[in-house]
């Protein structure tokens, strides 16, 4: 079971510009890789892009820019940024201090770029890197070409205002759609005090969550962990898995990877076909796990 706070982890540095901590490694899943991302202070950081992967960023610390194809968006903890393949974006750090974000991946297929660990892509990619922010041009040899995403960027500047979606011991508020993207979604899940929820396996994404207030337990197949802010937990395809809030209220976010083509082109349509089964389960005690 994957289940660490946001801070511990395999630290690579890349290239003297900002130093990645591994959480969840693509070694370990089906299409999802994730890490917390720490950029140096007045760092105008690489131009670049990637062909076989989508991101989100979750600041948590300090201010910056971020810069998406042609749109450039203020960021400070609690933003939260779309980047999707292809489009050439940027890290740009304006405050006195590093600017620090939860960085998700979201892989379009599964040679996953090719390289084996996130430590094995660093490795290879950190000298173009360098070159890439030393002459602030994403064009260098060795690099991506291409800047013909398909998709646009979306900064969501507060988390907790969206669609709301009632699951009866649980609410999730929708933060990115599933058709705004090739393969990701990402909503923010809130539990009150004293709920447990139904167990669920999905049979089209695995997950990722990060806790952001609050504590509780979440259990995955056979194991159980106990959870509070900052920790990060790895959900993989097809696992039964629950969370329970016996104490506190527990808010997260949820981060999906679609592994293959989901049945549902919308988390309204996902909502409509799956919440009634799981709210019965919730109420009538059904240990069963379903969607």
């Amino acid at each position: 079971m994957i289940c660490s706070h946001y801070q511990k982890g395999q630290k690579l540095d890349v290239a003297g510009l900002n130093v990645v901590t591994v959480l969840v490694d693509r070694s370990q899943t089906q299409l999802t890789e994730v890490g917390w991302n720490s950029w140096l202070k007045e760092l105008e950081g690489p131009p670049h892009s990637h062909d076989a992967k989508e991101q989100i960023f979750y600041v948590t610390d300090g201010q910056g820019t971020i810069v998406v194809g042609k749109a450039r968006y203020a960021v400070k903890p609690g933003s939260l940024i779309y980047v999707p393949p292809a489009a050439i974006h940027q890290t740009i750090v304006t405050g006195d201090a590093p600017l620090s974000y939860f960085l998700f991946n979201a892989f379009l297929d599964a040679s996953k770029e090719g390289h084996a660990s996130f430590a094995d892509h660093i490795e290879k990619v950190k000298q173009v890197r360098w070159q890439q922010a030393h002459s602030q041009q994403a064009a260098v040899a060795g690099s991506e070409r291409r800047d013909d995403a398909d998709r646009a960027g979306k900064h969501v500047e507060n988390i907790h205002q969206g669609r709301v979606f009632d699951f009866a011991s649980n609410t999730s508020i929708l933060l990115l759609e599933r058709n705004e993207t090739r393969r990701c979604e990402v909503t923010l899940v809130t539990w009150p005090k004293g709920n447990k929820g139904a167990m669920v396996a999905h049979k089209e994404k695995e997950q990722t969550f990060f806790v952001l207030s609050g504590r509780g337990q979440v259990t995955i197949g056979n194991e159980t962990c106990d959870v509070g802010v900052g920790d990060v937990i790895f959900v993989p395809w097809h696992t039964p898995h629950t969370t329970a809030a016996p104490d506190v209220e527990l808010s997260y976010l949820c981060f999906n990877t679609m592994v293959i083509e989901p049945p549902d082109k919308s988390f309204a349509e996902s909502y409509q076909r799956v919440a009634s089964g799981r709210i019965a389960r919730w109420k009538s005690g059904d240990l069963t796990a379903g969607e």
